[in-house]
């Protein structure tokens, strides 16, 4: 079996990195190499993680004396150490705040080898809440927003693999001859994103994006994120899906879906003027703005090297991979506005770390063995999340 490089980083958060090492240590493969990249930790993380694994021949540190964000961050060990090495057929992203179940690894490049896929998602299962998914990769609206598969729906929904249009890069397998054919991650982005564009742009150049039901690795839900949640990161997420869409999608989708973007941005004034609830239209109205005013050159620019450099596959095969946006809408409606429900949004600024301890996430599986009892498959699969937890 060929070595395969892993790369995590880590910004001021030891003890998460810590159980994230001690759960690779354990892997049924063993033919890895970790690079460890410290991203200008300004806490003694650094020394502690060194203090443990400096002598620890699978693991290789390198020190970022500033923050370079996520996308940057792995973009300099992309292109330093995983690229120019002919050896490595596979590159995995992963976040720190992750614990992998023990043949996560194994399960993760066989899928990769048997579905010839160039870019694999791993079934990412909420850490505190163990029976419900984080995420399956993702799927793309037809308005251009990028939305995790699964979140928050029961493992057991999700126990069958099949094509997506992309992996969150806390958990991800990229083919080397990808990445060297379509690039890295498009350094516009900074912290968030970057592997929803990278996703779009890996389908729509003909490589094939996976779900892998075996590949099981518990998160903790973006816990760097989590300290810097806030408006401006929130209005910056969605210029991206905007720059996204606009750079990547070939001229007669956009025209097709363009009257969807603001019949959907008309109807949400309504709604959020009905409801009194504007934090969610001030969001999507600025991020238009911004785009149509400000990024126009800069979009014009990236959209015309990266149609100058790829051939694409046919618009319609990519307009099939695309998924109506109408009905995700309503349900987010009916739940952020009809139920009252907060969303993230309602909170940027307020968010905080929820952990909870072991009993706790005992008593959570144990009520959800109960209510899922009857379900098909649903015994099997707690067994196996119980499994999990254990090793």
């Amino acid at each position: 079996m060929i070595e395969v490089p892993i790369i995590i980083l880590n910004w001021n958060g030891f003890e998460d990195t810590e159980a994230c090492l001690d759960a690779l240590m354990k892997q049924t493969l063993k033919n890895f190499k970790i690079y460890l990249v410290d991203n200008g930790s300004d806490d003694d993380s650094p020394k502690k993680l060194k203090r443990k694994y400096e002598t620890n021949p699978k693991v290789q540190f390198i020190f970022n004396q500033d923050n370079l964000g996520f996308t940057q961050g792995n973009n300099s060990i992309l292109s330093k150490y995983i690229l120019p090495n002919e050896a490595y057929e596979y590159v995995i992203l992963l976040n720190n705040d992750t614990v992998p179940t023990k043949n996560w690894l194994e399960n993760l490049v066989q899928s990769a080898q048997t579905n010839q896929a160039a870019v694999v998602s791993s079934k990412m299962v909420d850490f505190y809440e163990p029976y419900k998914m984080d995420s399956a990769g993702h799927l793309m609206l037809s308005t251009g927003e990028i939305l995790p598969i699964g979140h928050g729906e029961s493992v057991t929904n999700y126990t069958e693999g099949f094509e997506n249009m992309g992996a969150s890069a806390g958990v991800a397998l990229y083919s080397t001859q990808m990445l060297k054919n379509i690039g890295i991650f498009d350094e516009h982005f900074n912290t968030g994103y970057e592997d929803a564009e990278f996703g779009i742009r890996a389908v729509i150049t003909g490589y094939k994006c996976w779900y892998e039901p075996t590949a099981i690795v518990h998160h903790k839900m973006g816990q760097s994120i989590k300290k810097i949640f806030n408006y401006d990161y929130s209005l910056k997420i969605q210029k991206h899906i905007l720059y996204s869409y606009f750079k990547l999608m070939p001229l007669p989708i956009i025209i097709l879906n363009v009257p969807f973007l603001f019949i959907r941005l008309v109807a949400l004034l309504v709604v959020s003027l009905i409801f009194l609830r504007l934090k969610y239209f001030k969001i999507l109205f600025q991020s238009l703005k911004e785009t149509l005013l400000n990024d126009y050159s800069l979009i014009k620019k990236a959209r015309n090297t990266f149609f100058d450099n790829h051939t694409l596959i046919n618009t319609s095969e990519i307009l099939k991979k695309q998924t109506f946006f109408l009905w995700f809408d309503l349900k987010r409606v009916y739940k952020f506005f009809f139920q009252r429900k907060p969303s993230a949004i309602d909170f940027y600024g307020k968010i905080e770390t929820k952990k909870k301890e072991p009993t706790q996430i005992t008593a959570n599986i144990k009520n959800w063995q109960y209510n899922k009892k009857k379900e098909k498959g649903a015994k099997k699969e707690l067994i196996q999340v119980m499994d999990n937890i254990k090793n």
